[in-house]
């Protein structure tokens, strides 16, 4: 059964051989997007699938078995128990949670001593009580500890050598796996068998999503018996500080995910897709007194506890575990560790290289700057040299490949594992702080000067959503994950006009790439758009070395864009990889958990409250499971009695929807109107929109009298109120490249706010937008891409017509036009708009609201130095030229972009 029109299959009979025909070449999948599986305004997109084939059995399931929930349930009912227990009541079980999940243990005690609490029969009278209850829930595995004695070189006052007892806190990776592949909450998101997805017959245009639609699992089940079930074992370690401002505790978490959990699960973080492997000891090991020799131990004991942790993957990967999964089916499962996330000290770590070497291939370190030649390291090459190192050999690829001397790794004898091609490209770290902010934004800014920078960042248009740098970037002290991306997105708009055109040709092929590898979804051309995108780099990254701004390339994080198409063909789309999750992970996992005890023991106190968490959260899950089930039994049974009609769903009380419109997107406006009756003075003063009356009077005689001839539309004056409303939200084209969600963009018209007391002012808003000029032109383009009857406006206000001239089905806008979309800058492919006049006035209009189609983020075009009168709130209106900023937002850029350089691969319009 397909679940959705991405790649997801849940095979509804035992084997997924029996539900598809698989000994045939890429064939059609009647995919339509129905109102149930896809966005109400998304483009059809028909996919071909060519599956696995049938004799194989690939994900093949021999029985069905009740899931964890379903024991659960029938549990209940034979003891006639509710599923809250042990808690008396459902709201009982909401504040036990409540407190589990957002108080601390002296919290609890102290909350549970309230009188209010003690008079309510609250089930629990003290901590110690209320942890029991807690305690009765299932939980998922236990940890484990492991007690690991590390020898030194160094013989203390007693003449014995000196040595440290280091504790291994982990659980079984069997049994997370079984948690994780039988938890019906994943149902809907989970694959089993591998599938090779074309969005063409002859199978030329590949499309790769989710890890089971790319190569490895498909040459990865070629390797394993029939009727065999891959889990695709997703590893990520990092290491963390517990305290922020003082002591030096630290924890070295290692997380835990499968593949057959589809990416877009995986990343939220409160489903419980990924959950904690266990805690790798942190020491700093005094023990030796050789600063090289505590290095090597160091290495020696990530490596020794890792195989401890993993051991019992070994013979599961070999053999295969029966396992009950999501769908109620038992499969024979084979975890294969498929992927490892980390970033790129520990990337070396992991693959046992020195961190001046790649971790995934052999190149030298002083090619890294070409943009090839770098093979992929082998496993079996890889052991034979530490074999050979160890007995002493010396063989000179040792040293070449940049090996240390770890001579048993723990992926030594883990089954069908290559933990070379396991390592992940890490957007985070690689691309957002590494090639953009301490590489790209560092030329450039010696290039054109700190402070040019800083004016350029404060002068850029303000935008909702878009961080504004009011003081520049150079005075910035700390930099996380969001600001790179904030500053990415008008970085390329900024830099035209100060630099050359070939730095910024280079710039722009950097954030193209950076742009490219975050896609959710990639085919055959948007890889080859990402390979140009990097190929164009390194055509025209010599120019930093005439500027004498670089003189070489060879930079592990510019190296590493090598491996991220490798990487996508092999494992899938990079978003289900990056460590952005880990570091977010580390709030839960590492952070609160160590907050909640004493600071003494605190690993061990660590895994007592994390596994509290973890009995709520799984009480929690079967709880939304419980409420789905009877909710859907509910629903039958009024359907066999009433007809079965369904309800439509309610929306938020303050916001109204746009009625459907054929061919057009919805929109979201404020239900209550914040400005009613604003005067037309107002509107010429505070809006600033002095022809506001004619324009009006225009659209009243152009648009509304044709439409009621026989009834005579008065002439609006000065007197006329108007219903003002402050933004609009607009329906982002389905874009798959980018989300399978509806998300919105906001349009604001809000006049500038003077201060008051302590409130500083705030600045007037009035953002452009794309919308529909001639909707006749419109109406009849001929492609998706095609700017036909298209033009950029800016809003600059939002308001109903008023009741005396009749109902209109739709808000206004009062618009007025830039240029049309004709003038393009050579460099940096943007259009280039004005300020569009008609006898000396803005050229001005009202249209409604349907006919805007999304947010437009412009930006001052400017020479080598940008006006110091230019600030983010005045630049619209000081400026005369304008380019138009594809990178505001991926969405953006997907749409605005792969026209052009890829020949249309998202039909979005």
């Amino acid at each position: 059964m397909v679940i959705d029109n991405d790649v997801y299959h849940i095979p509804e009979s035992p084997s997924s051989a029996d539900h598809h025909d698989q000994n045939r070449q890429p064939s059609v999948e009647d995919i339509s997007e129905s109102e149930e599986d896809s966005p109400p305004t998304s483009t059809p997109m028909q996919r071909f699938y060519q599956y696995f084939p049938s004799g194989a059995q690939a994900g093949h399931a021999s029985e069905t078995t009740e899931t964890r929930f379903e024991q659960w349930e029938r549990e209940d009912k034979e003891a006639k128990r509710d599923p809250w227990s042990p808690f008396t009541s459902r709201s009982e079980w909401d504040l036990s949670r409540f407190m589990v999940k957002h108080m601390g243990q002296n919290e609890i005690e102290q909350f549970l001593g309230l009188d209010i609490i003690q008079q309510t029969g609250f089930h629990a009278t003290s901590k110690y009580k209320f942890n029991q209850s807690v305690s009765t829930l299932p939980h998922l595995s236990d940890y484990l500890l492991e007690e690991i004695n590390v020898v030194g070189d160094t013989v203390g006052e007693d003449g014995q050598v000196m040595g440290e007892s280091l504790e291994l806190w982990y659980r079984d990776p069997v049994e997370c796996i079984r948690e994780l592949i039988g938890n019906a909450s994943f149902r809907d998101s989970m694959g089993y068998a591998p599938e090779k997805v074309f969005l063409d017959k002859d199978g030329t245009e590949r499309a790769y999503n989710e890890m089971w639609s790319a190569d490895w699992w498909w040459q990865t089940q070629e390797k394993l018996p029939s009727k065999a079930t891959v889990a695709p074992v997703i590893l990520a370690s990092d290491k963390t500080k517990l305290t922020q401002f003082r002591g030096d505790q630290v924890a070295w978490p290692v997380y835990l995910s499968i593949g057959n959990i589809s990416k877009e699960k995986r990343r939220e973080v409160s489903s419980g897709a990924t959950v904690l492997l266990g805690y790798i000891p942190v020491s700093k090991l005094e023990c030796f007194s050789d600063p090289e020799a505590r290095s090597l131990a160091s290495y020696r004991l990530f490596h020794h506890c890792m195989g401890i942790m993993l051991k019992s993957l070994i013979e599961a990967g070999s053999s295969g575990v029966p396992m009950t999964c999501a769908d109620g089916w038992v499969r024979r499962m084979y975890p294969i560790v498929a992927a490892y996330i980390a970033d790129h000290p520990e990337q070396c770590l992991v693959t046992n290289v020195k961190e001046n070497f790649c971790p995934r291939g052999t190149i030298s370190p002083d090619l890294r700057g070409e943009p090839d030649g770098c093979l992929l390291r082998s496993v079996d090459t890889t052991l034979d040299l530490l074999a050979q190192h160890l007995r002493g050999e010396d063989p000179p690829d040792f040293h070449a490949q940049g090996l240390r001397p770890v001579y048993n790794p723990f992926w030594r004898d883990l089954p069908h594992t290559d933990i070379f091609s396991c390592i992940t490209p890490d957007i985070l770290h690689q691309l957002h702080k590494g090639v953009f902010k301490d590489h790209l934004v560092s030329w450039c800014s010696s290039i054109i000067g700190k402070e040019e920078l800083d004016r350029r960042f404060q002068a850029m248009a303000d935008a909702p959503g878009l961080r504004n740098f009011k003081k520049g970037i150079s005075h910035v002290q700390q930099w996380t994950g969001k600001e790179h991306k904030e500053m990415q997105r008008i970085f390329v708009a900024l830099l035209a006009g100060a630099v050359s055109a070939e730095v910024l040709t280079v710039a722009q092929a950097v954030v193209d790439f950076i742009y490219y590898a975050q896609f959710q979804l990639h085919t055959t051309s948007s890889l080859r758009a990402l390979k140009s995108a990097y190929s164009t780099f390194h055509q025209h990254k010599h120019i930093f070395q005439t500027l004498g701004v670089r003189e070489h390339f060879n930079i592990p994080k510019l190296h590493s864009m090598q491996h991220y198409i490798e990487a996508i063909e092999q494992k899938g789309c990079l978003d289900g990889y990056n460590t952005e999750l880990s570091e977010r992970l580390h709030i839960d996992f590492a952070k609160k958990a160590y907050r909640s005890g004493n600071r003494r023991d605190y690993i061990a106190n660590m895994t007592t409250w994390l596994r509290r968490q973890d009995a709520v959260d799984l009480r929690s899950a079967y709880l939304v499971w419980w409420d789905e089930r009877r909710r859907g039994d509910q629903k039958d049974d009024a359907s066999d009695s009433e007809g079965g009609s369904d309800t439509e769903g309610v929306h938020a009380h303050d916001v109204r929807f746009s009625p459907p419109t054929q061919g057009h997107r919805q929109y979201r406006i404020a239900k209550h109107c914040p400005c009613p009756r604003t005067s037309v003075a107002t509107i010429q003063d505070e809006y600033g929109i002095t022809n506001f009356l004619p324009v009006f009077r225009s659209f009243i005689v152009d648009e509304l009298q044709p439409t009621r001839a026989t009834v005579t539309v008065p002439m609006p004056s000065r007197l006329t109120a108007f219903e003002v409303y402050k933004q609009l939200k607009l329906e982002r084209p389905w874009n798959p490249f980018v989300s399978r969600k509806i998300t919105y963009d906001r349009i604001r018209a809000t006049p500038a706010v003077a201060s008051s007391g302590r409130r500083k002012p705030v600045p007037a808003h009035f953002d452009p937008a794309v919308l529909i000029e001639h909707p006749e032109l419109y109406q009849s383009r001929t492609a998706p891409e095609d700017l036909t009857g298209l033009r950029v406006g800016r809003v600059r206000l939002i308001f109903e017509l008023p009741s005396e001239y009749g109902r209109l089905a739709h808000p206004l806008l009062y618009v007025e036009w830039y240029t049309p979309f004709t003038s393009v800058d050579g460099t940096t492919q943007m259009f280039v708009l004005s300020r569009s006049t008609r006898a000396g006035l803005p050229n001005a209009s009202i249209v409604t609201a349907d006919r805007a189609l999304r947010f437009a983020h412009l930006s001052g075009k400017c020479g080598r130095e940008v006006s110091k009168d230019w600030k983010s709130h005045n630049v619209l209106d000081k400026g005369t030229k304008f380019l138009v900023n594809p990178y505001f937002t991926v969405d953006m850029f997907a749409a605005d972009s792969l026209y052009s350089r890829s020949k249309g691969l998202i039909p979005i319009r």
